[in-house]
């Protein structure tokens, strides 16, 4: 049997002896612990997309693409609403939720009709057209974030392949302007993953959307599960139990419920959210965490051995004034310059 350690002592081990590199890590393996529902619930409404982006798996995603039906969202929902209505709910993971505008809408209102606290979509913003800012935001949405991931046309659009910076762009302050007009206090956020073809640009990026009344968010880059080389080096020492393993589940499209996101096709874990409650789901995947709360790194399946995304820690609201003291902080540490 294998025995939980308290919250604070698994931060322990990363905050007493050698030190940390990134003090953030330990921050945030002080909320990991064990827990009978997941934080985080990511949906998968639909699994295509209208971009390539170079920092993305899907263009080299192989299982069957298609929409979730109404009546699994339904399930999920319910469930969430009488055991945790304050789970987030994410319509997110692998692919574009904006490609079923209509769908989308209609599931945010339904969650916030069963009383769901925390509904938010995650979107490359490409066909954030503007005929749907106003039912997108009266639609009980609390947040919404735009990856954009560059400031110039050309770095934009080298990223995010197949993207129209200047389409996205306005997109973005039109849903801006109706947010502020209609009074409505959904967050918007606009995202910059740092990697070596963006991060000059990251200061110039936060100034503008701050100034358009955005909220700023920089992120290091995912592998997905090993798939990508990223910037972020924490020596294995240092390693904490993987945030996204210990907060958060994701369903399919069909259903399907993958081990953790790095298990974008579902070959880890065969279980099905239209066979079984949410709650029954994760705690199936108890013993990984539970793995994962022990320091048993070489215990776990080989994909987590190659998987760096323990490190990106978590995403940060970076406020007006402080881009430069974010940047200093990530140079220290230990990450050389890279080349633009």
């Amino acid at each position: 049997m294998v025995r939980l350690l308290p919250c604070s002592r698994v931060a322990d081990t990363f905050v007493k002896g050698a030190p940390v590199l990134d003090p953030r890590l330990a921050r945030v393996a002080r909320t990991l612990g064990p827990s009978t529902f997941p934080r985080k619930l990511a949906l998968e409404l639909c699994a295509d997309c209208n971009l390539a982006c170079t920092m993305c798996h899907h263009p080299q995603m192989r299982r069957p693409k298609g929409v979730m039906p109404l009546a699994l969202w339904q399930k999920c929902a319910s469930e969430v609403a009488a055991t945790a209505p304050d789970t987030e709910i994410w319509f997110s993971f692998c692919g574009e939720p904006l490609l079923e505008p209509e769908r989308l809408v209609a599931y945010l209102r339904h969650g916030k009709a069963l009383g769901l606290r925390s509904l938010n979509v995650n979107t490359n913003g490409q066909l954030l057209a503007p005929a749907l800012a106003v039912p997108l935001l009266e639609s009980g949405l609390d947040l919404i974030v735009i990856g954009l991931d560059g400031f110039s046309p050309a770095v934009y659009e080298a990223v995010r392949v197949n993207g129209q910076r200047q389409v996205v762009y306005d997109n973005v302050i039109h849903l801006l302007r109706e947010r502020d007009r209609l009074a409505l206090p959904t967050e918007i956020q606009v995202q910059f993953i740092e990697m070596d073809e963006n991060e000059h640009e990251v200061m110039e990026f936060a100034a503008y959307w701050h100034a358009q009344g955005a909220t700023v968010k920089v992120r290091n880059k995912l592998s997905w599960g090993g798939k990508f080389e990223t910037p972020v080096h924490i020596p294995d020492e240092e390693r904490i139990p993987c945030p996204w393993a210990m907060t958060m589940m994701h369903v399919f499209w069909d259903g399907r419920v993958p081990r953790c996101p790095g298990d974008t096709e579902g070959e880890d874990n065969q279980t099905n959210a239209w066979h079984a409650t949410l709650a029954e789901l994760w705690a199936g995947l108890g013993t990984f965490r539970s793995l994962h709360m022990q320091h048993r790194y070489d215990d776990l399946p080989a994909r987590c051995h190659t998987c760096k995304d323990w490190m990106t820690g978590a995403a940060e609201r970076v406020k007006p004034g402080s881009v430069v003291r974010l940047t200093r902080r990530r140079r220290a540490k230990g990450d050389q310059p890279r080349a633009r």
